[in-house]
Parts: C-alpha cells; structure tokens; sequence
C-alpha cells in the first residue's frame, strides 16, 4: 500500500519578499544576498543560473526608487514593484526550479516500511516455496525491548534454510512486534525463542478514517482467499496498546458480525474451526492496522501470544506465574496428567520463597527446596516440602527424583551446564528452569547455552525433548523445558 507522505515545511524559496523601504540601515542595505533553500534541493541541470547567483549588494527605495525582491539560487525574475501583503498575485509567474521528492515522513508504520523492497500489498495467505524472489512478510509479536532479538532469531531460521534474503524492514525498538521479509524460506513457531505469535502478514493499512474504520478493513479482508476458524483483534503489549483495548473490545463484535454475514467467519463449531486459518487485525494505534492469518498448528493457541495466569492467593510470590505459564505452553493436557502426577518427586534450586516449589505441591508432589534462603506462606512448615539450606549448584540428590525446576540468577552458560550434568547423571527425568540472559547479544547467550546443553547430551546418547520460550511472565530470561524420551 502506498502512503501520502506529510509535506515539508515549505521552504523559503516560495516565501513573500521582504519589504524594503527608506528606513533600512545602510549595512542591511549593503549586506550580500543570502542564499536560500541550498543546493541540494536544486536540479543542476534544469536551472544552470543556479551557480551563477548574483553577489551585487541589494538595492533599495534610495537607489533606485522600487523595492526589489531578494535574489535567491532560483535566479527568478523580478517583479518591478512590491506585491501586496494580502491576496495580490505576483506581476509575473515564478516557476521554481525542480526539488527532490520530500522525505518520507507520517506514520510510525510508514517508517518502518521505508526498506521494504516492494510495499506489503495482499498476497497470497501460504509460505512462498518457490525460488522467484517472491516475498513473504511475516509480524511477530514480542516482549517490549526484545525487538531486535525477535528479528534477529527469525532472520537466522530462515537464513539456515537458504541464505539468500531480502533487505529487512526497520525496527521499531519497544513497540513490542517486529516484521521479517524472507524469499521463500518457512519459519517454525515451535524453534523461535523470542516470538510469541507467528503471522503471515498480507495487507498494511496506514491511514483509517476516524469516523468508518469497518470498510477499508473489510475491503482488505475480502482480497484475501477461503474462510476463517477464529478472529483476534490485537494490540501491542506496552502501555500505548493497553489503552486500544477499550476499542478493540467495541470493534470486534462489528466486525465478526459482518464476516460472518459475508460468510467469511466459520467459528460456530470449535472442531472446524481448529482447521481453518485464524484472522488477525493487530492494531498498533487506532489510525493502522495490519491484516494476516496464522496457522492454528504453527502459532501460539492465545490472543497475542499471551497465556494469561491468575495470581493464586495462597502462593509465596510472583515467581509462581512463571512456572503456571510454561507448563499451559509447554504441555498440552494429556502430558500435563501423565507427567505431573501425584506423588511425584521434584527439587527446587533456588526455591526461597517457595513460587515454583508451591506449583509442584499444589499438583501431589513432595519437593526437595533448596536454597540459603527461608521459605514463606504455607510452604514454611507444610509436610510435602523439605527445605534444605544449601548451594544449588553443589547439591547432589540421594536418588533420583522425576522433575528438577531452577529459577537461579546466574549466567545462563552455568545454568545449562548444571542442568545438563543432571540429565547426564540420571538425577532427573524432566526439567523446567530459566536462563536469565545478558543486555547485549542475548541471541548469542541464549544459542550457546542451550548448544552446550545438546552436544553434552548427544554425546551421552541421551534422547530428548527441548522447548525453549521467552514466556509473557518472563523479564530479562527465558524458560526452558526438557524431557527425556525413549532412548536410541
């Protein structure tokens, strides 16, 4: 789609001349004329008078009887006498010598697209496998600040397949989604760290009317081919796209009304509807808005990416979200009975004040907590729990245990090898911990630690399951999920 770009301040070559009359000063008389509008938005070849600009001084009522305009580098010619102030028009014509085009300016969206190598128009809903140089745009959505490591990741998936791309379109740093343009190559939701939703973007909206935002939205949705299981209208996770969620809540019925009149929404029985392709209108302010569709078995099953988790009362801290999100991500129904099951044994390193320990009880399990620091709430005398005021890096379990969970500050290549040699040793079967991850090259940080943790257990011939996610409860880290499976 194209956008009108904002006009340039005008500049002061098509401003009125200034009034000169008897009373100027003698040295503002003799003064050289000064040059406007600079070089550089002149056409050398089409105004040839522009080097040529006159250095004679200016004159004035007492040289020569009538006012004459300043020259500038147009070289235009002048008027014999002063043009009125209000609505007179000049006694001849100026015709401005060619300028450049005007710097794109306007919308946040306008800017971020202006290194696209072809404008995001409508296109076709499925990955481009052909190799014609045709593009696929892709949004993600992210952790505010994060942007960069989201397109970095995504650009390496698609790299590893072939190693041609296109050039990238700029990054909005904290706006909490990132675009990524790719030549035909796929990108796995599962594999990316750093994106919580996967959408293959098709239309760009960059201006919509304040007072009818249902027909151009309508109109970009009908060049779009087949039917839709489910729509979400979403915005950005920062403080700007909190405030659009108030609109979205009074838009969506509108628009689900009207898709499902034209016979576009199919979202009536949730066993079809799981086959279709989900519709996304994700609003980034409420002047844009950016259309795609995501595949149900290659995206996030959440609205924005996000499985959102109710603080429990009884729960020692915060931290408790953390490990709730990861296993509603991580596990689907069936493994979450046949893995967590009562009676199960779990340690805790790092467990003070007991967030992650608390999950494991609340689900039948007697847990090992380890950490110097005191445990809080109902865990600090609860029969299940046995505390243990020790290093979680030198703790050694009496026998093995069916799930280790970590959430230990500290650099994640020392994480990955403690929970590596656990593996390796047999202490555990499943494990959940975080990595939390430096300010700079965390795409880096984060390949190194989780490569540590697969080449020690490839070397053993250990089989395995890794999922890693930078979950919504998640700050400056990720969280990781592993699980042994039946071995080779």
């Amino acid at each position: 789609m194209q956008t009108t770009p904002k006009p340039k301040r005008a500049s002061t070559d098509t401003a009125k001349p200034r009034r000169t009359d008897a009373k100027q000063t003698p040295d503002r008389a003799n003064a050289k004329p000064r040059r406007e509008g600079g070089t550089k938005a002149i056409d050398a070849k089409s105004a040839p008078s522009a080097r040529r600009a006159p250095t004679t001084p200016r004159q004035t009522d007492k040289t020569r009887g009538t006012a004459a305009p300043r020259q500038t580098d147009n070289k235009a010619p002048g008027r014999g006498n002063s043009a009125p102030r209000n609505g007179g028009k000049p006694a001849s014509k100026i015709t401005p010598a060619p300028v450049a085009a005007p710097r794109r300016v306007g919308t946040k969206m306008s800017r971020l697209l202006d290194l696209n190598v072809a404008p995001p128009v409508t296109k076709k809903p499925h990955v481009a496998t052909s190799n014609n140089g045709a593009l696929t745009h892709w949004l993600l959505y992210c952790r505010p600040g994060f942007e960069q490591d989201c397109t970095q990741e995504a650009v390496g998936q698609a790299r590893r397949q072939r190693p041609v791309l296109s050039e990238q379109p700029g990054i909005l740093p904290n706006s909490g989604y990132a675009l990524v343009a790719i030549n035909g190559q796929s990108l796995a939701y599962s594999d990316l760290i750093f994106a919580r939703q996967l959408i293959c973007l098709h239309h760009i909206i960059e201006e919509l009317p304040e007072r009818d935002r249902l027909t151009p939205i309508l109109s970009a949705i009908a060049a779009l081919p087949g039917t839709f299981g489910t729509l979400w209208l979403e915005v950005p996770d920062t403080n700007d796209g909190k405030t659009l969620t108030a609109f979205t809540r009074r838009f969506q019925p509108l628009l689900e009304a009207a898709l499902r009149e034209q016979g576009r929404l199919v979202d009536t029985d949730p066993a079809e509807s799981r086959k279709l392709p989900r519709l996304h209108i994700f609003f980034p302010d409420k002047s844009a808005a950016l259309i795609g569709t995501s595949d149900p078995y290659n995206s996030a099953d959440a609205l924005m990416g996000i499985s959102r988790q109710s603080m429990p009362a009884e729960a020692p801290s915060r931290s408790t979200l953390k490990l709730a999100e990861a296993i509603d991500v991580f596990m689907d129904k069936g493994e979450q009975s046949r893995l967590l099951r009562s009676g199960m044994t779990a340690v805790d390193l790092g467990a003070a004040p007991g967030g992650w320990t608390w999950q494991m009880v609340k689900r039948g399990m007697r847990v090992t907590a380890v950490d110097n620091g005191p445990m809080k709430g109902v865990l600090a005398k609860n029969p299940a729990v046995e505390h243990l005021m020790q290093d979680g890096f030198k703790f050694t379990p009496r026998k093995a245990v069916d799930w280790l969970i970590c959430d230990m500050v500290e650099k994640p290549a020392k994480v990955a090898e403690l929970i590596g040699n656990w593996f390796v040793s047999g202490w555990c079967k499943h494990a959940i911990f975080n990595l939390k991850l430096p300010m700079k090259q965390r795409v880096t940080a984060t390949d190194a630690a989780l490569g540590g943790i697969r080449k020690l257990l490839d070397m053993e011939g250990i089989s395995y399951k890794l999922i890693a996610k930078q979950l919504y409860h998640d700050r400056e880290e990720i969280t990781v999920f592993m699980s042994k499976t039946k071995n080779r």
